[in-house]
Order: C-alpha cells, then structure tokens, then sequence
C-alpha cells in the first residue's frame, strides 16, 4: 500500500494526498493509488461541501478535532492535500494500515492492449 500519500509536517502534523468521488452511497476509504488515498463522500461537489465533509471524516479517522483538519490544495479539484494536526507520520501510517485499503491502480496510466 502506497504511505507515500502520508508526509511529515513538523513534529506534530501530516499531509495526506486525497482522490475524491462526491455524491457516494457513503463516506468512506475505497482503497490507496500512487497519486492519493481514494475517498468516497456522500456530499455532493457543491458549496465547499464535499471539503467539509472530507474534514469531518478525516478528523474522525485520525482522531483529531475538525479544526485540526485543513484543505491545503485542490478547493474545486477531486484531487486534494489536507494537513491535519495533532497527528504524527507514524499515527496516521498505523490508521491507514489499520483500515486494510486494496490497491487501485490509476485507469489512466494502464496501458491497453
């Protein structure tokens, strides 16, 4: 499983790579690619509120508080980095390895036959 999705932000802190499907049946993990941990919200991508969505799901993960939790890049964009606080590389690494996520591969980098 790809944890170069998860970097190191200070003593106390991560980044994480995030692909996001908005108007999902549920908010949830649906697995790990090389460019980001793929979410799924319930949220439609209107009105910042799939963002919003994605933070409180973080935050809940992680086991942070929401305001811990902040959009870094990719306000209107499925992908997404976050930074969350209060959380080490090694905390989060365990979370994710905790959630046992399969590996997607990226449809557009496979090559046809």
């Amino acid at each position: 499983m790809p944890v170069n999705n998860i970097g190191k932000k200070g003593d106390e802190g991560i980044v994480i790579k995030v692909r996001v499907t908005p108007r999902s049946s549920r908010t949830e993990f649906a697995g790990a690619s090389p460019d980001g941990f793929r979410l799924k919200v319930k949220a439609p991508p209107v009105e910042g509120a799939a963002n919003d969505e994605c933070i409180k799901f973080l935050a809940r993960t992680f086991g942070v508080a929401k305001g811990a939790v902040s959009l870094k890049t990719g306000g209107k964009s499925r992908k997404k980095i976050f930074e969350i606080s209060g959380c080490t590389e090694t905390e989060a690494i365990k979370v994710i390895q905790s959630l046992n996520l399969k590996e997607v591969k990226d449809e557009r980098t496979e090559t046809k036959d």
